[in-house]
């Protein structure tokens, strides 16, 4: 997988591979779309139409790096990406290949069985790594440097007499899933690519033609469109503000690509950032945007433990639950998610990484109609859980079940029925409290993943300010998500990215006095409450803040700080009578008295928590 804008710590580790580039995450290019070729985008709606409906796709890493599995003559690199080992050693690309192609034993591997788990997961689609970063190709390429090189000898993969890519698309289709290839822009042993001589010897002085080398791009790309049959999309990888676009001679491409397989997909790493619009699909890698990417299709790409590539050290898993947050928040803000597996040299997958899918599988079966097909919720954001919607439902998904087992529905529609899906027949009974719908949620158990509820409505959603809700353990949870910002002073939700999936979503950018921040909040129990705020400390972001709710005040300094990390401190105790409980919500205010530094500190939340008395 590649990665843009790596840690400083990464740029160190591929010394001369490439420019460390500043964040791109977020950056749009100002390339047309799609080059401005014809064909592409009057035509787009028709040919994303399949990728609309599948929602959920498997992402394949696998390649010489999985002989690997993140170590190389008994050095283990800790690295997170794997399928960059090559770079983490500075590894010539013969002395690499003479190690590494002993190893790649196919002694576990059975595509069939790949792609049976994958349908049995509920996945809709397949993007294989037909060629990563390392030049080696997993299909038979005819190119004449593939064919035969002084590099390496050979720039493909496959034993004689197969072709490992072509079995793999083979038996994904014989499942009815559409397949797609994954193909890098960069080589680090082609002699005329942009990274030429970056970690092999350059004995004869030679210059770098990259005309030719897009030619050979070119030329791979014709074999993957040609050769195999349908291709459903076409996932290059990666562009930086140095290398973008027409340096991939992308004009050419996209002209004849269009033509060779006419419903293609081509993802937008022609160009430099995740979320540009110049392609099909904006591709955000290990994060879920904020507020999704409204107006343009997009995909998520996310990993089961932390390397794309195998490594056998890696044994970071993410819990299923986790792995099923991930997956719902992606499909409930409109995009599709990539989950990614790295099968090691032999060609097994990882039992950890079986395990999670099987599970996956378990809850698609019940629950997959919430998922297929449906489009972004219609509400900012739920303490509880998600929501999905399609056809006059409401999916639920309640990941934490309210104190009082009621979810209030923040919707002005008639409900007209009620259910859960795993029991469609058994109709629950929804009442208005407050002139909301109040759906019941039974106790479930939420390590076998989110309970989904189908609230059906008459007409479109209307939607209500939503309430931030008490949740089971009495706590009171005001994040970002369901933050309302007051609009035209530059507030703004900042979230995850690349380089830290965990992190949370913030509301940064407060420059102004100005600005306010507001909750709505439904207390459940009257009773002295300590008043928490999460918020990312650092050495140049500072001030003074205040928050109001219920007529009491509390005051809080953020005072500069070495260690750049989140925090959650208590800012004191707010008290709530007995009276407040009966009112339909409560609003809190929280406005900034002094700001010191560029802007005040990002805030993650502020947490109620109920003193035990």
């Amino acid at each position: 997988m590649m990665k843009i804008n790596f840690f400083k710590w990464k740029c160190a580790a591929a010394v001369g591979m490439l420019l460390c580039m500043t964040d791109v995450a977020i950056s749009q290019t100002k390339s047309a779309p799609y080059e401005g070729v014809a064909g592409w985008q009057e035509t787009q709606d028709k040919r994303m139409e399949w990728f609309k409906e599948a929602r959920f796709g498997l992402f394949i890493h696998w390649g010489l790096y999985s002989a690997a599995g993140g170590s190389f003559e008994g050095k283990q690199y800790p690295q997170h990406y794997a399928e960059w080992i090559q770079t983490w050693g500075k590894i010539p690309s013969k002395h690499y290949a003479e190690v590494l192609k002993p190893k790649f034993t196919l002694g576990s591997f059975d595509p069939q069985s790949w792609a049976r788990l994958a349908k049995k997961t509920g996945m809709k689609y397949m993007v294989l790594t037909s060629r990563h970063h390392e030049g080696f190709s997993l299909f038979n390429s005819q190119q004449p440097y593939a064919l035969k090189n002084d590099v390496t000898g050979t720039a493909n993969l496959s034993p004689k007499g197969r072709d490992l890519y072509r079995e793999i698309m083979d038996a994904f289709r014989q499942e009815g899933m559409k397949v797609g290839a994954y193909y890098s822009l960069l080589d680090w042993q082609h002699p005329d690519s942009y990274e030429a001589f970056q970690l092999n010897p350059n004995v004869d002085k030679h210059q770098p033609d990259h005309e030719r080398y897009k030619a050979y791009l070119y030329g791979q790309i014709k074999e993957l469109a040609q050769n195999y049959g349908r291709l459903d999309m076409l996932w290059p990888d990666f562009s930086s503000k140095q290398h973008e676009g027409e340096a991939w001679g992308t004009k050419h491409i996209l002209t004849d690509l269009i033509k060779w397989q006419p419903n293609i997909i081509i993802n937008n790493r022609f160009w430099n950032g995740l979320e540009n619009k110049n392609g099909d699909i904006g591709t955000p890698e290990k994060y879920i945007p904020p507020t999704g990417l409204p107006g343009m299709y997009w995909e998520v790409s996310h990993t089961m433990n932390e390397s794309y590539g195998y490594s056998a050290h890696d044994q970071n898993w993410k819990s299923f639950p986790k792995i099923m947050q991930l997956f719902v928040e992606t499909v409930s803000k409109g995009g599709n998610f990539l989950l990614n597996v790295g099968p090691d040299g032999d060609g097994a997958i990882p039992e950890p990484a079986v395990r999670i899918m099987e599970q996956i599988g378990e809850w698609m079966k019940i629950n997959g109609e919430s998922i297929y097909g449906t489009t972004a919720s219609p509400f900012q954001a739920l303490d509880w859980g998600y929501c999905t919607q399609k056809n006059g439902k409401l999916y639920l998904h309640v990941f934490d079940r309210p104190a009082d087992g009621k979810i209030n529905l923040p919707i002005k529609n008639k409900v007209t029925a009620v259910y859960a899906l795993a029991s469609p027949k058994m109709k629950l009974k929804s009442t208005l409290e407050n002139g909301r719908p109040a759906i019941p949620v039974d106790i479930f158990d939420s390590k076998k993943g989110p309970k989904v509820i189908v609230v059906e409505i008459q007409g479109k959603p209307i939607v209500e300010e939503s309430l931030t809700q008490t949740q089971a353990d009495g706590r009171i949870v005001m994040n970002a998500n369901n933050a309302k910002l007051q609009e035209g002073k530059g507030l703004k939700i900042i979230g995850a990215h690349t380089h830290d999936p965990n992190r949370p979503n913030a509301i940064g950018q407060w420059k102004d006095l100005a600005d306010k921040v507001f909750w709505d909040i439904k207390i459940q129990k009257p009773g002295k409450y300590r008043v928490l705020v999460n918020y990312l400390a650092n050495s140049k972001q500072h001030g003074k803040i205040v928050l109001s709710m219920l007529g009491q005040q509390l005051p809080w300094t953020f005072v500069a700080e070495k260690e750049a990390k989140f925090k959650e401190v208590a800012m004191g105790n707010i008290e709530v009578s007995q009276q407040v409980i009966g009112e339909p919500s409560t609003k809190v205010i929280l406005q900034a008295t002094a700001i010191e530094g560029d802007t005040l500190p990002e805030i993650a939340s502020i947490t109620l928590v109920p003193i035990q008395e």
